[in-house]
């Protein structure tokens, strides 16, 4: 086995990174098998170390549901087809950045340079799926714990604007026939889509402070997860009106700004530059609020009060997060298409 950790990555979708986490980690492995026809326990076959030790091969599977999967996939394969003694390395991480770092040999999960580590004994032997927090991990640690090799696993996502199927059913049975899953139908000149919502300040309501970005902290940074780049946007729109309510947090569009109460509340998780210039263009009646991770650092404050609340806001899928009672998705909101160029102006 080389000095450095194989690093098999899945670059799958943008997710924040969130430093500043430790995790929990053991090892478990499967007490039933799923295929007919499987290597017995006595043959089975071990990773052997430069000390001549054999090792079980270590499959990492953290918290997300696609890694899981995967993980239980991989598991198979290995322990099942392969015949390679295998366990699960389980990790209550929320994203993909730690998992580099057990791959890596590093002991301290505070630690980006790595400085305490046992290359020759890394708790993970690859990664499964690779986001972007793990790629700016990789590329933070010093060259000689640094995974090499990269490959790409990838799915199609839906990245956008949604809402609860129930406000989409409440609108196309009003007198007024919205389609609240149509960008259109939010537009304040021809209509008044607020009453199908829950006034801004619920989101205020269900939401703890600590899980509230202030727009006093989206200004200063450009390089700023939660950066709003009002520069840009006050070039674009010629709206110099930045100036948030709700305590600093909430941020009204041009469309409902001389009547806070007509404005729908969008909750976000990213993205709040482009919610506000496509607020803007659109005429689109907002009351914006930007989430950030949270206690834990995985967004359970914002899940908690989108399923509480009637409210327009951004996620993407395949992602098990939310789900209703009934066992429904939430509904995508139909955007004018733009391209990549357009995305980037």
């Amino acid at each position: 086995m080389s000095h450095r950790a194989l690093l098999l990555s899945a670059a799958i979708f943008v997710l924040l990174f969130c430093p500043g986490q430790s995790y929990e980690t053991y090892f478990s492995n499967h007490s039933t098998y799923c295929l007919p026809n499987t290597t017995r326990a006595d043959q089975l076959r071990y990773l052997s170390y430069g000390n001549r030790t054999d090792y079980s091969v270590r499959i990492p599977r953290p918290t997300w549901t696609s890694a899981q999967v995967l993980a239980e996939i991989v598991y198979i394969l290995l322990s099942e087809v392969m015949g390679y003694s295998s366990v699960f390395l389980n990790t209550d991480a929320v994203y993909s950045g730690p998992v580099v770092l057990y791959v890596a040999g590093c002991l301290d999960d505070l630690d980006d340079t790595c400085e305490r580590n046992n290359i020759n004994d890394p708790r993970a032997h690859f990664t499964l799926e690779s986001w972007s927090g793990a790629q700016t991990q990789a590329a933070s640690l010093p060259e000689s714990v640094r995974p090499e090799l990269a490959g790409i696993l990838d799915y199609t996502l839906v990245d956008g604007w949604f809402v609860w199927q129930e406000v989409v059913e409440a609108g196309l049975a009003s007198p007024q026939h919205l389609a609240l899953d149509y960008y259109r139908s939010y537009n304040a000149t021809a209509h008044d889509p607020h009453p199908f919502f829950d006034h801004w300040t619920r989101m205020l309501d269900l939401l703890p402070p600590e899980a509230v970005v202030p727009c006093s902290a989206m200004d200063s940074d450009p390089t700023s997860l939660y950066y709003r780049n009002a520069p840009g946007y006050i070039r674009f729109s010629n709206d110099t009106n930045l100036t948030c309510a709700g305590g600093g947090t909430t941020w009204f569009s041009p469309a409902c700004r001389r009547d806070p109460d007509t404005c729908v509340p969008f909750l976000l998780q990213y993205a709040h530059d482009v919610a506000m210039q496509a607020a803007a263009w659109l005429d689109l009646p907002v009351a914006i609020l930007l989430a950030s991770p949270g206690a834990r650092g995985d967004y359970a404050e914002f899940y908690d009060a989108v399923r509480r609340g009637r409210f327009l806001f951004n996620w993407f899928t395949p992602d098990d997060s939310l789900v209703d009672p009934q066992g429904r998705l939430p509904t995508n909101v139909v955007l004018p298409i733009t391209t990549q160029e357009q995305y980037l102006a």
